[in-house]
Order: structure tokens, then C-alpha cells, then sequence
């Protein structure tokens, strides 16, 4: 069977356009145990306010969204968790919002207000995830952490 020569350009070309709009996901993973010294002081600083505020159980997981990555929209996981990340004139940087998911969920499936969706899997030892959405690019920031990962408000 013999394909012409424009069905095929028009099959490539929804094709590439397909793949292009398609989100990309950079994932990263880091033990406490695998910090460099400084790295370890500047966590045990902050580990014990951390560890007041991001209060999880042993069966959940602590979901550590990057607020500025997602603002004027509202998150939704799993059809049961909303977080709405309002944009204030008065802040430069809003640190994170916090959901504490359940582990018996399994997959974490993100939807934003937009419509976009993303999936994120479980990883075994690792309770906190932060998550970043850069809109532009394109791109979803995953970090898993066996600690409580802070970012400061400024």
C-alpha cells in the first residue's frame, strides 16, 4: 500500500504538532542522607519549624506547591483537594501551599483551573513533592524529598 506524498506530510505534520504540545516533566530526587555537609546544616536550621508546619501523617504525603508557579489558578488532585493560588500586589515571592494527600490514592493526578492535567506518581521513601508548572515552557518541576523541603517567604 502506497502513501502520497501530501497524506504523508499532513500525518508528519500532526504528528510533530501533537508531540510539541505535549508537557515535559524534569524529575529530581534527593535523599537528606545524599546532602553535601553545608547542605545538611542549612536543612537542620530549618527541619524543626518545618517539621510544625508541614505536619503529615505516616500515610500521606505532603504535596508542596510552589505558589508562584501557579498563580490566579486553582488546583484540584484527585477530584477531592482545591488549593486556589491568588496573585496579591503586596508579595514578591509566596513560598508554597501544602495538600497532605493520602497514600492509598495511588497516582496523583493534578487538574488546573485551565484545563491542563498532569499525572505524578508515588515514590517509595520519598514523602514530600514539590511542584512546579512553568507555563511557558511548557515544563513540570518535580522534586521528591525523604524531608520537608522549605522555601522562605520574602
Amino acid at each position: 500500500m502506497e502513501i502520497n506524498k501530501k497524506t504523508f506530510l499532513i500525518l508528519l505534520f500532526l504528528g510533530l504538532s501533537f508531540i510539541s504540545c505535549q508537557t515535559k516533566e524534569v524529575i529530581n530526587f534527593t535523599k537528606y542522607e545524599s546532602l553535601t555537609l553545608a547542605s545538611k546544616q542549612e536543612v537542620d536550621e530549618y527541619l524543626p519549624d518545618a517539621k510544625k508546619i508541614v505536619i503529615k501523617k505516616e500515610n500521606e504525603i505532603a504535596l508542596m506547591f510552589q505558589y508562584n508557579c501557579f498563580f490566579g489558578k486553582k488546583i484540584t488532585v484527585n477530584n477531592i483537594y482545591t488549593k486556589d493560588f491568588p496573585k496579591s500586589p503586596d508579595k514578591i515571592h509566596y513560598g508554597q501551599r501544602v495538600i497532605n494527600y493520602s497514600k492509598d490514592l495511588g497516582k496523583i493526578k493534578i487538574k488546573l483551573s485551565d484545563g491542563k492535567r498532569f499525572s505524578i506518581s508515588q515514590k517509595r521513601g520519598y514523602d514530600y513533592i514539590t511542584i512546579c508548572y512553568n507555563e511557558k515552557l511548557e515544563t513540570l518541576y518535580i522534586h521528591y524529598y525523604d524531608f520537608p523541603k522549605m522555601l522562605v517567604e520574602e
